[in-house]
């Protein structure tokens, strides 16, 4: 079972995210009044830690948090907003819009590199 897309959930309650990226990136904790960047997502793993108010976990355990209930009551909440026609909360899938590979574009700061380019052309 592919669990739903933590940051959809957190976009749903009104979070701010950062950049898409690898790794944990900083952001405000949408759960407490913050004014400085105390809790990070992942969004490879899916999920969320907060270092002020200590709230983490998957998006199930965010949905508990907040609305409160069971981990079933949470896994229909979130059913219930990825409705169609709904703008809810998806499914999450791997890589599908997180990572983009364009192999023209690998490379320091954009430079385009091909089979031609040698080691020597970079000492």
């Amino acid at each position: 079972m592919d669990k739903h897309d933590i940051a959809a959930y957190l976009e749903h309650i009104g979070a701010t995210l950062p950049a898409v990226g690898h790794g944990w990136r900083k952001m405000r904790c949408p759960f407490h009044g913050d004014k400085h960047a105390s809790a990070a997502i992942n969004y490879d793993e899916n999920r969320f830690k907060c270092f002020g108010c200590e709230v983490k976990g998957d998006v199930y355990d965010l949905i508990i948090y907040r609305q409160g209930g069971s981990y079933n009551e949470a896994l229909k909440f979130a059913e219930n907003l990825s409705l169609p026609g709904s703008r809810g909360i998806r499914k999450a899938s791997s890589f599908s819009r997180r990572v983009s590979f364009n192999p023209t574009s690998l490379g320091r700061r954009g430079k385009e590199i091909s089979s031609r380019d040698s080691y020597r052309d970079w000492e």
